[in-house]
Formats: C-alpha cells, structure tokens, sequence
C-alpha cells in the first residue's frame, strides 16, 4: 500500500491522540468484557493506539468505534488485530499530541518496555532483555530501525524522533526477519513521506524550565503521480533541570535540533524510488551522573576509609538527587549524518526492495566520575561511528501464501577517540598503596580507546500459508555470520600525566596507548521461527508460535579482554487479539516462556568495564492491551505487564565491589530492568465545542521496584511508583489545536540507570534520573 495514500487517509481521522476518544455504546458489556480481562492472572494493562507506519482503517466500522490500525511490522502492511505479533503502534500525531520526543517518553504505554541512559548512552530493554551498557562501541538487545534501517549506536538512538508516520514496539525475538541484536524484539520508526496533495503541520511548545520546541514538515508533489517532496525539521530547548552546585551552571538541559528531507521519484506506477536525508546536532549539558550515595563497606579499605572520596579536604555532594557537585560541567555532543535510499518495484503479486544506507556519527561525553566537589576523577569519552548498509527483499502475495526472502549486508567502523577516566594523583596513588606526589596532577593511568570492525551477512525467508480457511502456518529461517575485530589502544600506566584543558575536555595533547590487533572472530547464527495463526471469527484470533533470536560475541572496546560470546534465546508465545461489541471493546493478550543462555551483561570490574556471559536466565509472563469506548465522548486504555525474570546459572564479578572481581553466585536474582509488575490506565472525555472538541485526559503509570545489576541491592535499584500525566486539549475542525499538559504531576524523582564507579573514585554510586513536573502549552495547525 502506498505511504503516501495511507498518510491521506490519516487525515480523515482529525480526532487523534494517544487514547483514541471514539464510541457510542452502553456502559455494561463493554465493563464485562474488562472485568474478564482483569481476571487473568499473569495480565497488566497498556495502550494499543490506532497508530502505525501506514495508520488506516482496514475494514468498515461503525461510527465511533475503534478503527482498526495498518502495521508494517512483518515488513509488509497488514492489520493489527490479525498479525501474530505482540506489538504496540503509535502515529506520528499521538507522538505529537503528548509531546513525545524520545524513546523515553514512550515506555509507560508499551508493556515490558524499559528505557534508561547514563553517560550519553541509552538502556532500552523489553521484557527483562536489554543492555545495561556505559561505554562507547556497545551494541543492544533491542534492535531500533529508522526507515527498515538498523541503528547500532545507543547513544542516537532517538535522534529520529520527529515527523514520524509511525512507531512500532514488537515484543519478542525478531530474528528472522530483523536479523542482529533483536534479542528482546525490534522498534520501528518509519518518517512521514510526501503524499499525493500539499499538506504538513507546524506546532510550538512552550513552557517551565524555558522550554521550547518547535516542530514542522511540509510535503507534496512536485509532478502529479512522478515527484513528491517533504521536508521537516525541529527545535528542542530546555533549562536544565538541576544545577551544578560548584560552578553554578544548569545541567540536564537540552539544546538539539535536526532537519530531514523526503524525495519520492515514480518514474512508472510500478516503479518508486525514496530518497531520504536526515541531519541532527545536540550540544548541551545533558548526561550527568547523579550522586546515590556510597556504601563505605563497597569503598577500597586504606585510601578514605569510612567516606567517599568525593567528601576529602571538605569536598561535598549533591543534597538533592536532581543537582550535582562537580569541579567542571558536564558536555555532551552529538552530530550524526544519514542519508537512505529506498527503491520498490511490483508487479501483480510480486514485489522488490532494495534499501541502501549511510550513516556517520560524532558523539563526545565530558562528566565527573567521583560523584564529588573535587573532581577526583572524570570521564571523557568519544565514539565516532560509520556504517553501511544494505537490504535486498523480495515478497509474494498470492492469496494464500504470503512470503519475504532477503539478503542482508552491514558493515560499521566504530571507535572510542580515545576515552580516558583520569584520576587525581593524590587519589589514584595511595589507592596502590603508594605515597601521593606533590603537586597533584592527573594521571592518565587508564586507558580505554581502540576501534572496532564489523562486517554482518545474512539471508533470510519467512512464508505465511493458509492451509485451510482460517488457519494459517508459519516457518521463518534466518542464516547470518558476523565478524569483529578489535584494534586496541586500552592501556595502564601509572606513569602517565593526562594533559587536561577544561575550555576543551574532549582534546588532549597526550598520545593514545600502544596499538593491540586482537584475533577477528567470527559468529554464526540460525534462527528460526514456527507459528499458527487461527481466525477463529472476523474480530478473534489465536496464535503461538516459536523463534529464536541471537546476539553475537564481540570485544569491549575499553578493554583487552578476550572475545566474549554470543547469547542466544529460545521463545515460546501465544496470545489471543479479539475486538467485541461493534468494536467498541479491543483486547489484545500474550504469554511468553523464555529460555535465555550465554546472555551478556555489562558489569563494571576494577577500573574497566567488561562483558561477561550469564549461564542461563528463565523469563515468563503476560501482557495485555485493552481499549474501550463504552460512549462516543469516552475512551478508557488499560494496559501492563506481568515479568518473572531470574538467571538460573551466573557466576561473575560483582557490581558493588567492582575493586575485587570474583565468583559471586547471581542465581535466582532478577535480571536487569525488570519489574514484576508495571501498568497504565488513561481516561479521556471530549465534548463537542463550537467548531472543535474540548477534551480532558489523564493517565497514571504503575512500575514495582526493579534493579540495575545483577547484584539487586537498594542503592542500585529504584522503588515502585506511580507518575501521572493530565492533557486539556482542543481541536478545531480547522486544523488548529491548543493542548495545556502537566507531565510528572506529583514531580516524582526515579532512577533509569544506576552503577557503582571504581573503589579509586570512592566506590561513589552514580546515575540518571527523570525529568521532574513539567507543563506548558502547545500550539499546532495542520493542513
């Protein structure tokens, strides 16, 4: 189906927001229907919007009811409601509407989804399965797409959040049709392109904090049916929401902004060539490590015995959790290049796709590292990437069997710059039992630089066939081999003095460590997929299926260990969509059982952090998504997450004494990231108002108390809470809108990462947190 007609008919559809607010039925059946749902036990509750990357109605509905939602998750369009998938889809106007600008701001209304940064460089885990990575070169469990494209660098990840068409959340292994580093599952984000008539939006934010953000595109056709045009673009500023309490500076602000253009070439009707070049830029005081606290029993016997080093010679922390104490402001920058290329020809039922990609990135992170006033010890980190890829697939659609087979090319050159963590001498000295020299300088003692290579290959195939009427078979089969190379400039000398120019931290005149070429290695991976589908009616269908999915080994970039190897995880869903009562009720219902082995976790050990391989973990749960519009003005969106994550067989280095690695026994501990329970319930109420509707809606999000490492202990973990959010909006049938929002009402403070630094810079605990309550207006108009 053509983007573009899909974007038309999206423009019909003038109510939108993240809670569709259709529907006139009675209040009893429906409430019946959630009762049921209610009862199961292993289900929580979370939004399903009419969202997606092509957001159209499928099939005639009565007025008001729930419109059924296009997804493009099987890299082909299909229905939600009939796709085996467990998946969340969100339009580019819900994104807008709750001033969603990060993957963030997303992950209390999709189920077992988990989002977190420290140091620059995202966490995002679905169902327990995630990275829990610091450092420059890592790679996730999570696979984000932007345009069919894989983005391997956590630190960018959301720096294509602006004039979406859609976003897709798929929970689960991906491995045969997205391949590499889709463990967890996959998040799609697919950008708005020029439809068949002019149209575009512009909408302004203001509010606390300074905030203001701007966001706009405008597309259409340059020649009827043959070239179209769409360009777009964003401004994204904001005060920092805390302070540094030794300079007096603002951090955690944000000052980013990026421009994307569209062009569709349709020499022929079966014929299209997509032409998509995107730029963005941040520089700001963003990514500081917040102070926890600091345990004296974790802190190295000898140096400070009984405090942190950040409180030597009347040094001090942070009181408040939002402001840090630090000698010089945190930085951070990044600069990143893509330019895509996307050809499509069909012809009856069979159709060809070629997607070609490049991307460059400049990523810099200046931050302390000893949580204190005397700035004993910093990080200072760079991670300038390239990559290449590309995509060949070939589909069939011929009734009843419906297949995709591909071919998969990647190649990525990925460095840290090199990243360095200098300590003050008077510090690092004694901690090796050795007198402090005088004057104090900083010692360039560990260095954590080198770069990597990797070359991915693949061919893959996945064929739907309806074997009878109604009842629908599935096999999948992905063959891929990997290779990685380290070249490493991680070196320890105590000797070095580090040349340190506060004006310009990421430039130092003393040369990198000397080069160590480690052994290419080489991964190879087959994962499967098996599924069946039952339609039992028109509104109700049953599946389950198995896949698998597989991460490969690799090297750490800040160290010379050696390789470590690749996790693989073994899936076992089903799960039931249904929508009842002239599709006024929508509920949507998974299990899963997981077999999860050799799975790699991120552990810091002594001054370095490495990658190690967990025996075993088992993971089970459910999930559900429930909709109701009991009357046309009413939309009620329940929605959650039932998890038991546990490793099994894991013996490795502990979090919390990071000085002494050793055979500490994690088995039966939760894995990283995963509450127990988590959940969402969102009312909305409109009222039709001269020429408009006025709405009101109000959500709260519900998370129990999760961990950060292996070794779930308190000061690396975050208690339950529960945050709500409150949108007073209304929409002319002009086009315009007006929306007042408070997000964080209560101004709750939660942790989304957390770690232990190394015994030499006091074992301090450090990490990130929310954004507090923020509220303001925002203005848009859409033709």
């Amino acid at each position: 189906m053509d983007v573009g007609y899909i974007l038309k008919l999206r423009q019909v559809e003038t109510r939108l927001s993240v809670c569709r607010r259709h529907g006139s039925f009675g209040l009893v059946r429906p409430l019946m229907l959630a009762s049921i749902v209610g009862a199961l036990p292993s289900a929580a509750f979370a939004q399903d919007g009419d969202q997606v990357s092509a957001p159209a109605q499928v099939e005639a509905e009565p007025d008001g009811a729930i419109a059924d939602i296009v997804v493009t998750a099987e890299k082909r369009t299909g229905s939600l409601q009939r796709t085996p998938i467990a998946i969340t889809a969100l339009s580019g106007a819900e994104l807008r509407s709750s001033n969603s600008r990060s993957l963030d701001d997303i992950q209390g209304i999709v189920p077992g989804l988990k989002v977190g940064a420290i140091s620059g460089q995202s966490q995002v885990s679905v169902r327990g399965i995630g990275t829990s990575s610091i450092v420059p070169g890592a790679e996730g469990a999570v696979a984000v797409n932007v345009n069919e494209v894989y983005i391997s660098r956590q630190s960018a990840l959301s720096s294509s959040m602006y004039d979406l068409a859609s976003l897709e959340v798929l929970r689960g292994p991906q491995g045969t049709l997205y391949g590499r580093n889709a463990t967890a599952g996959s998040i799609n984000l697919t950008t708005a392109r020029p439809g068949d008539v002019w149209s575009g939006f512009v909408q302004g934010t203001v509010g606390n904090f300074s905030a203001i953000n701007i966001e706009a595109a405008v597309g259409g056709p340059i020649v009827e049916d043959r070239v179209g045009i769409r360009i777009a673009g964003f401004v994204d500023r904001h005060d920092g929401y805390g302070t540094n309490l030794v300079t007096g500076s603002d951090i955690d602000d944000r000052d980013a902004k990026g421009a994307r253009i569209t062009l569709v070439l349709s020499p022929t009707d079966s014929l299209k060539a997509t032409i998509i070049g995107d730029y963005y830029h941040q520089r700001d005081r963003g990514a500081a490590r917040h102070y926890f606290g600091a345990d004296s029993d974790i802190a190295l016997p000898g140096v400070f015995p009984g405090r942190p080093v950040g409180q030597r010679d009347g040094g001090y922390f942070a009181s408040r959790l939002r402001d840090i104490a630090a000698g010089y402001d945190p930085q951070l920058r990044l600069e990143t290049k893509s330019i895509t290329g996307i050809v499509e020809w069909t012809s009856g039922p069979f159709g060809l796709k070629s997607i070609t990609n490049y991307r460059d990135q400049e990523f810099n992170l200046f931050t302390s590292l000893d949580g204190g006033s005397n700035f004993a010890g910093f990080y200072v980190a760079g991670e300038p990437a390239h990559q290449v890829s590309e995509e060949l697939q070939a589909h069939y659609d011929g009734g009843r069997i419906n297949a995709t087979a591909g071919l998969y090319y990647f190649h990525e050159k990925v460095s840290a710059s090199p990243s360095r963590a200098p300590e003050l001498s008077d510090v690092f000295y004694p901690a090796l039992g050795l007198p402090a020299p005088s004057p104090s300088f900083y010692v360039d003692a560990v260095e954590i630089g080198g770069t990597i290579k990797t070359t991915a290959k693949a061919i893959f195939g996945q064929i739907d066939y309806e074997v009878i009427d109604r009842l629908t078979l599935t096999f999948g089969l992905r063959y891929g081999s990997e290779s990685k190379q380290l070249f490493s400039t991680s070196a320890f000398d105590p000797t070095k003095v580090y040349d340190f120019d506060p004006a310009n931290p990421f430039f130092s005149t003393t040369p990198p460590g000397p080069l160590t070429v480690l052994p290419k290695r080489t991964f190879n991976s087959t994962t499967p997929k098996f599924g069946i589908r039952f339609q039992a009616t028109p509104r109700l269908m049953f599946y389950a299926s198995y896949s698998e999915g597989f991460r490969s080994g690799g090297y750490d970039i800040t160290s010379v260990a050696p390789a470590y190897q690749p996790e693989h995880l073994a899936a076992y869903e089903g799960g039931m969509k249904a929508t009842a009562f002239d599709n006024r009720v929508r509920a949507n219902l998974s299990g899963f059982y997981y077999d999860y082995t050799n799975l790699q976790v991120q552990q810091v050990a002594g001054v370095q952090v490495i990658t190690q391989n967990a025996g075993a973990a088992r993971l089970y749960g459910g999930e559900a998504q429930v909709t109701i519009k009991p009357v046309e003005t009413l939309t009620i969106d329940m929605s959650g997450t039932y998890l038991h994550a546990r490793y099994q067989d894991y013996q490795g280095a502990s979090s919390v004494q990071p000085f002494f690695p050793g055979n500490v026994d994690f088995g039966g501990k939760r894995l990283n990231n995963a509450p127990t329970f988590a959940g969402l319930l969102s009312v909305e109420k409109a009222w039709p108002l001269g020429g408009g509707t006025l709405s009101v809606k109000a959500e709260g999000e519900y998370s129990s108390k999760f961990y950060f490492t292996p070794d779930n202990v308190d000061p690396l973990s975050q208690d339950a809470f529960f945050k709500s959010n409150l949108y007073l909006r209304f929409a002319s049938t002009k086009g315009w809108t007006a929306t007042a929002f408070v997000k964080n009402v209560g101004d709750k403070v939660t942790k989304t990462a957390a770690n232990v630094t190394s015994p030499i810079f006091g074992a301090a605990v450090e990490g990130s947190v929310t954004a507090p309550r923020t509220y303001g207006i925002t203005l848009g108009y859409s033709f």
